[in-house]
């Protein structure tokens, strides 16, 4: 992840406990309010008594049937009633719901649906459809949408019979962890959510030729219907009902216990969606040594004696493939690499989000430069782990940074991960761009270490002739 968070939490002030003046009268003061309840539950009891059991619901079904079937309209608001309702109690996204026929007008980015309350003033919601409100700067490169009560008087130019999901595709979109960690990763969360059998139309703003060229057959994983271009519509379009946003349970996560539904996903699913995307009619080459794809960077963060690294990998018996996808490099192209590797090995940063497209018991090495420990675990440990992966963890020391020519040794603590995030932000960069010289004896253990697992992970798929 390259870029420089800008977020505080609020703080919290908590309300100092009563204190009690005089403890010689707490029994008589607990009878006292003991007294109400006591009325309350005899009442309670004598209704019942009366009248039999009172029953919420007439058809005698019990409160988890009637959520049961709540939960299959997937589509419908909080608050079913209103016209117009946002959820903002979450860190990274908002979302808003429209449950009523709307008009969408690409020119102004509004969405209009008549209030049946005849409420005065109009309802009037403001959005940013993209998952990362907490960050300023990613906030800056995204289109808002607006939700109103007022009558757009827009007739409609194309009528729909499918709901609306409206995102954007701007942000930080282009860095590759950003185009899954607020694109496709939420997306996927979001229409599992909501939408039965991907029956939803997906409206884009912020949407550029090159992301739609780049992704256009994992988009269209997502839905059964066309794709709308909301930055080059002219003409109204009307829905029978929207929402505006995504979804997004954490950095690069699906997690199952905050889905509605009764088949929660993980993020399992997800990376099988990749394969039949990109995998189709693809078979793994048969191969004698273990394949290393090292993620190669040309700029900040780069592995200095690379060449020596390549080298001593290919000495401990590994075949190594060097790897630098760009913007333009194929998807297929990137997945197959990945794929048919065992081993991934790269220094921190947004090639690694790569590890998607790696089977579940290959070997991820994730070179950690110094103060980024906290970050490499958030962003890529977690998900190796929940991927199924063999995951490793190469500490850079001091000497290995190239930190270490700039600054005294006792103000590089390797193990200080907190200083960083919590005390000084203008030290972001500095640690960002770092670059690594790796010590190779030291990291050859590590080497070996992988090429034992993914030895490992051959024989257990039957494809290593010599294990």
């Amino acid at each position: 992840m390259e870029h420089r968070f800008a977020s505080t939490y609020p703080s919290v002030t908590r309300p100092q406990a009563p204190r009690i003046t005089n403890r010689k009268k707490r029994p008589q003061t607990q009878a006292i309010c003991l007294i109400p309840l006591l009325l309350f539950f005899s009442l309670d009891i004598i209704l019942t008594l009366i009248f039999g059991s009172f029953e919420r619901n007439p058809t005698g079904t019990q409160d988890f049937d009637i959520l049961e079937e709540n939960s299959e309209q997937k589509w419908e608001s909080p608050e079913p009633t209103w016209s117009i309702t946002c959820d903002r109690s979450h860190f990274e996204y908002d979302l808003c719901y429209i449950n009523r026929p709307c008009v969408l007008d690409p020119t102004t980015a509004i969405l209009s649906s008549a209030d049946p309350t005849n409420s005065t003033p109009p309802l009037v919601e403001r959005i940013r459809p993209y998952p990362r409100k907490w960050q300023h700067n990613a906030m800056e490169n995204v289109k808002e949408v607006t939700l109103t009560t007022t009558p757009l008087y827009s007739p409609c130019g194309v009528t729909h019979d499918t709901p609306a999901l409206v995102f954007s595709a701007g942000g930080f979109t282009s860095n590759i962890f950003h185009d899954f960690n607020e694109g496709f990763i939420p997306l996927f969360v979001t229409v599992d959510s909501f939408f039965t059998n991907q029956d939803v139309i997906l409206a884009i703003v912020n949407c550029s030729d090159w992301w739609l060229n780049k992704y256009g057959e994992l988009i269209a994983r997502f839905t059964r219907h066309p794709i709308i271009n909301l930055d080059k519509e002219t003409v109204a379009h009307c829905f029978p009902s929207a929402i505006v946003g995504l979804m997004s349970h954490g950095p690069m996560t699906v997690d199952p216990t905050l889905q509605r539904g009764p088949n929660p996903k993980t993020v399992l699913d997800f990376h099988a969606i990749l394969k039949t995307t990109y995998g189709r009619g693809f078979t793994l080459p048969p191969r004698h040594r273990p394949q290393l794809v090292l993620m190669s960077r040309s700029h900040h963060r780069v592995i200095v004696n690379q060449d020596k690294v390549v080298q001593v990998a290919e000495d401990v018996g590994f075949n190594v493939v060097v790897f630098e996808p760009t913007q333009k490099t194929p998807m297929q192209e990137v997945f197959r690499v990945l794929y048919s590797s065992h081993v991934m090995i790269g220094v921190h940063g947004a090639g690694l989000t790569n590890e998607l497209f790696l089977r579940s018991g290959a070997v991820f090495v994730q070179i950690v430069p110094i103060r980024n420990s906290w970050l490499g675990d958030i962003c890529y440990g977690k998900l190796a782990l929940r991927l199924g992966l063999e995951y490793i963890v190469y500490d850079v020391a001091i000497q290995e940074s190239s930190l270490a020519d700039q600054f005294p040794k006792d103000k590089l603590d390797p193990n200080d991960q907190g200083g960083m995030l919590m005390s000084d932000w203008s030290n972001w960069n500095i640690y960002m761009n770092q670059n690594v010289t790796l010590n190779l004896p030291r990291f050859r253990k590590y080497l070996e270490r992988a090429y034992e697992k993914a030895k490992i992970f051959m024989q257990k798929e039957g494809r290593c002739s010599d294990c």
